[in-house]
């Protein structure tokens, strides 16, 4: 797990890779904490993950939360969209999470 900043495109990107479990949650509120200070508009870049559970999901929801309400942006990377589009829905969380593109 990283952040980066895209100058380009004026965003910070978190890249996910490998699994995401509870063990992991706690240096990737981290990651996102730092992109919220960092930059208005955060992608996140799931192509490498190979896995993640509910924790991450719970921190996905309170991490859009936070960004409501600092006008803030969370978008996914196109080409993650079908993995976090499943994971979201099998979990049930379609109602609360939105999943947006770059």
């Amino acid at each position: 797990m990283e952040f980066q900043m895209d100058l380009k495109n004026k965003q910070g990107v978190i890249i996910i890779d490998g699994e995401i479990s509870l063990q992991q949650i706690k240096p990737l509120k981290k990651l996102f904490d730092q992109a919220m200070i960092s930059t208005a508009r955060i992608m996140v870049d799931m192509d490498r993950a190979t896995y993640i559970d509910l924790s991450f999901l719970q921190l996905l929801y309170a991490a859009q939360k936070k960004c409501l309400e600092n006008k803030k942006l969370i978008i996914f990377k196109k080409t993650s969209l079908e993995q976090i589009r499943t994971c979201v829905a099998e979990a049930g969380f379609s109602h609360s999470i939105v999943i947006r593109h770059q």
